[in-house]
């Protein structure tokens, strides 16, 4: 028994719960105490009777609110009948003194208004008030008071109600509002607490983000740079496909792990938009490379359809439209068993310097049931059991997508027919900053290509994609075509798919070979064409055909050896980092360009060789125990002399989180360097930031 009495006013108990129970047993207390009050004051024993069985029914009304935790209704039942039956049956029976009755009246008003919420508070308590009040107003003239002609113990008997009354009333009345001022005063306090744990635990969270992102890209730099340098050097080809396929490995291991820290951040329950000029194209590639590693154990195709008039450079926030690509694939490859993914990039223009960025991905899956689409977006926990045929299948990804879409002012859809596939379409809203295209040919007119390929839907793809760039080409699907074509027709690059090389090597084994032989080849294949001077890395898309008729060498457009670049004998370079491994990894880049490198581990090492040298450009870590980089930029432009002021100072760092290059810019760095550093990363800041009398293009016999 008293058990259970202790569990109705434990502080665990839900707000509603322990509020009532409280004020709840005030009310009995108080109800009790006005029962006293009735036996000393008035002489009929109904009086009595009345009181006391009003002081059970809040004791029932209490018992049956916990029972059906129907809190609300009860408390309407116990003020109706304390104000409606009660109030004017005491107020008959105690005919004697009406001024001690509106006393007990406000007693139920207030119970009203402390136990309900504000708007029932309002109706039930304007009720009654008006229903007492007209109650009042009948009754003056129908029955006597018994101080029409008073009597001086009348009077003594009339004001000593009348305070006890007020004094009883205030009593219980003060008690349960000042319980309720103290009950949200200390919920106050808690919300407080709570909010500062929820800020310490974000602070927290971001801090192991950053230090993740380090911890991980610190080692990576070492592997991709050692990588990129060994794809430099005089090796097999077997050797350089390889090592390819480790470096494109490590791109999306690195991918992944962004994925995975956007994803951390968005459980937080805002978006946070850090918008900044980025090159569409170098997301789009990103993209399209860590797919294209996740896709090499499946039997998927990926064909990828993008429009060549698209700006390249726009204005926004680059991670989070990387995000909206990333999240959506993911959930077509996972719902796909078989057939392909299309990916399609277009646009619109919307004004004069706004453009709507438009994505569809198409999947050939297991699709969306009609009934599930509706709540495909909203936040909802992945269903490991679920086969993807619900909202819970989907997993967070897709609601991530519509909250950075919702922020964006951008918008989400999806079409679908179950078992058959599905169409998902994002718009987002981007400035640009050029007129610059993803996929600008200078002169097409200048080349002319054959394509032997055996599959109709990739010649077909590929015909769209030539198509599109206004380049002049001739297409073989049998050897016959082949033969007949290269014996006929002069081409300035002939692309071969790998799978045929067996009837290209017949083809062309005793013919003087002068074309670019590009190769089409998957992720994980090796060359099998001897003669072959570029490869390009499946899947087949405008922005790899165009920098591969420009020459331009990356990731998914290489050539079997590396050719053109340029040198910086005269540049000085320092780089700051307190990682041995990393030091020489970035030493062994920039001597590759023939630039004098100076080294330092820590900010303070740095400040002593800038004391004692002169340096062009300066490659700095962040991340530094004693100092770290952005305290070691404050002390560099403290330093006597112009140069310092002036000289480009780029953040060397393994910090990626969303933000972490807005802030580095914003501390004065001129640049954000993120690890792993590569060649063609590298190569790309010397460009940007040394001066143009510091570099020189490699002469020919370099080349050689």
């Amino acid at each position: 028994m008293i058990n259970n009495l202790r569990a109705l006013y434990r502080k665990e108990n839900n707000e509603e719960v322990y509020v009532f129970n409280v004020i709840h047993s005030i009310c009995i207390i108080g109800m009790l105490i006005i029962t006293c009050i009735i036996g000393l004051f008035i002489e009929d024993p109904k009086a009595i009777y009345l009181s006391f069985g009003t002081c059970v029914m809040f004791v029932l009304t209490m018992a049956e609110a916990n029972r059906t935790q129907r809190f609300k209704q009860c408390v309407i039942f116990m003020s109706l009948f304390f104000n409606f039956v009660y109030m004017p049956e005491i107020y008959r029976l105690f005919n004697r003194n009406i001024s001690v009755i509106p006393v007990y009246f406000l007693f139920g008003i207030l119970y009203s208004i402390i136990m309900i919420d504000a708007k029932t508070a309002v109706i039930l308590g304007s009720a009654e008030t008006a229903f007492f009040t007209a109650f009042l107003v009948f009754m003056r003239n129908r029955m006597t008071t018994g101080l029409e002609s008073p009597m001086r113990r009348d009077i003594v008997i009339s004001y000593t109600a009348a305070l006890i009354a007020e004094v009883a009333v205030g009593v219980c009345a003060g008690a349960a509002v000042r319980f309720r001022f103290m009950f949200h005063q200390k919920m106050q306090e808690e919300a407080e607490e709570k909010k500062v744990e929820a800020m310490d635990a974000y602070i927290a969270k971001d801090m192991f983000l950053i230090n993740m992102s380090h911890e991980i890209r610190t080692p990576m730099n070492a592997i991709v740079g050692t990588v990129d340098l060994l794809l430099d050097q005089e090796v097999s080809e077997h050797v350089s496909d390889s090592v390819y396929n480790i470096l494109n490995s490590c791109n999306a291991l690195l991918s992944i792990t962004d994925e995975l820290m956007d994803l951390s951040r968005s459980e937080n329950g805002s978006v946070e938009l850090f918008a900044s000029t980025y090159d569409l194209s170098d997301i789009l590639n990103e993209v399209i490379n860590m797919m294209t590693v996740r896709l090499t154990e499946s039997n998927l195709s990926f064909y990828v359809d993008i429009n060549r008039n698209i700006p390249r450079f726009l204005y926004g926030d680059s991670s989070k439209i990387r995000q909206l690509f990333v999240n959506i694939l993911n959930n077509a490859v996972k719902f796909t068993r078989s057939g392909k993914i299309i990916m399609r990039v277009d646009y619109r223009f919307s004004s004069s310097d706004m453009i709507e960025l438009i994505v569809d991905i198409e999947d050939t899956g297991i699709g969306i049931k009609k009934e599930n689409i509706k709540d495909l977006f909203s936040k909802r926990s992945s269903d490991p059991d679920d086969e993807g045929l619900s909202p819970e299948g989907a997993g967070m990804g897709l609601s991530i997508c519509a909250e950075i879409l919702k922020e964006m002012n951008g918008e989400i859809s999806v079409q679908s027919e179950y078992m058959s596939g599905s169409v998902f379409t994002f718009r987002v809203p981007q400035r640009f900053t050029s007129m610059d295209t993803v996929a600008y040919l200078p002169d097409p007119h200048l080349y002319k290509l054959l394509v032997y390929e055996k599959d109709s839907e990739s010649l077909a793809h590929v015909r769209k994609i030539l198509e599109a760039l206004d380049v002049e080409a001739d297409y073989a699907r049998t050897k016959q075509d082949m033969e007949r074509l290269i014996n006929v027709n002069r081409y300035t690059h002939v692309l071969v798919a790998n799978e045929n090389s067996e009837e290209y090597d017949s083809i062309f084994r005793n013919r003087l070979i002068e074309e670019d032989i590009v190769v089409f080849l998957n992720i994980d294949d090796s060359v099998r064409i001897a003669d072959a001077t570029t490869i390009l890395t499946r899947p087949i898309h405008i922005l790899n055909i165009a920098a591969l008729l420009k020459n331009e060498t990356n990731t998914y457009v290489r050539e079997i050896s590396r050719k053109g670049g340029f040198e910086c004998p005269r540049a000085t370079i320092l780089v700051v980092d307190d990682n041995y491994t990393n030091l020489n990894v970035a030493r062994a880049i920039l001597e590759k360009y023939g630039a004098t490198v100076l080294t330092a581990m820590s900010g303070k090492d740095a400040l002593r060789v800038l004391s004692d040298h002169e340096a062009d450009l300066v490659f700095l870590d962040y991340m530094m125990p004693e100092m770290n980089g952005i305290d070691t930029l404050e002390n560099i432009r403290k330093i006597p002399g112009s140069k310092y002021v002036s000289m480009p100072v780029v953040a060397l760092t393994a910090n990626v989180v969303s933000g972490a290059r807005e802030m580095f810019l914003e501390a004065g760095f001129e640049d954000f360097l993120a690890k792993p550093i590569s060649i063609d990363k590298m190569e790309k800041m010397l460009r940007k930031y040394l001066r143009r009398d510091l570099i020189v293009a490699k002469s020919h016999t370099d080349l050689l």
